[in-house]
């Protein structure tokens, strides 16, 4: 596959280069623009990024080391695929932390919070209509870690984080069946609904409901494909 990162640039500022290049890497596997099985070209990325070779390969150096992309027999670099296995302990991993993250971000009564989110939904309705997907998963991220963040609790968030860092690149396959189902668009009105209530404990199962969803709608895709590959 090309290495593409359409949308994410270096800005020049803030931290060092090698810093943004390895964020904005990180940001494109996190959101799904790289895609599962992608090969990573380093002089592919500099250009991509418009910065030279050597933080470009720093970055993916670390992110080698992070195991959030793999290095093949052949000094190759690429986005990994998860298993079924995988998905599974992924999955369940964030139904335990995201649950109790939303239940303490409720439970914080931060009156902004559902207007917010609210904002957020709306905009990832209109992506789906557009059949944006690359910004429907952004809006989706955005939806959840706008809400974890009113748990205040970064060692969770961070955890949670790098799960979705193992996750991320394999939402691709979610689309666009998850359009035509509206599925993701329903289990977000519902935990939308729960903000609104200051429902802490139906908050937790809301979102679990929401994980496991996108659990069973992508053990089911890779299931299928792995049928069809044999």
């Amino acid at each position: 596959m090309r290495t593409s990162l359409p949308d994410l640039q270096i800005d020049g500022r803030g931290d060092t280069l090698g810093e943004q290049v390895y964020s904005r890497l990180r940001e494109a596997i996190l959101l799904g623009v790289l895609k599962p099985g992608q090969k990573l070209s380093v002089r592919a990325l500099a250009n991509s990024l418009n910065v030279s070779l050597t933080p470009t390969r720093d970055a993916l150096a670390r992110l080698i080391a992070e195991d959030v992309v793999k290095q093949g027999p052949d000094r190759t670099v690429f986005v990994p695929v998860l298993d079924l296995g995988e998905i599974n302990e992924v999955f369940d991993l964030r139904c335990l932390l995201e649950k109790r993250l939303a239940e303490q971000a409720v439970a914080n009564s931060l009156k902004s919070l559902a207007p917010m989110l609210r904002k957020i939904q709306n905009k990832l309705v209109l992506s789906i209509e557009d059949h944006d997907y690359k910004r429907v998963v952004a809006r989706n991220f955005e939806f959840h870690f706008t809400l974890y963040a009113a748990a205040n609790a970064k060692v969770t968030v961070k955890l949670v984080e790098n799960l979705w860092l193992r996750v991320g690149p394999m939402l691709n396959l979610l689309y666009p069946e998850f359009d035509r189902t509206r599925s993701g668009v329903r289990k977000h009105a519902a935990i939308l609904e729960c903000v609104e209530k200051g429902a802490v404990q139906e908050v937790g199962m809301a979102i679990q409901s929401d994980i496991l969803g996108a659990k069973s709608e992508l053990i089911r895709v890779v299931s299928s494909l792995m049928t069809s590959s044999r």
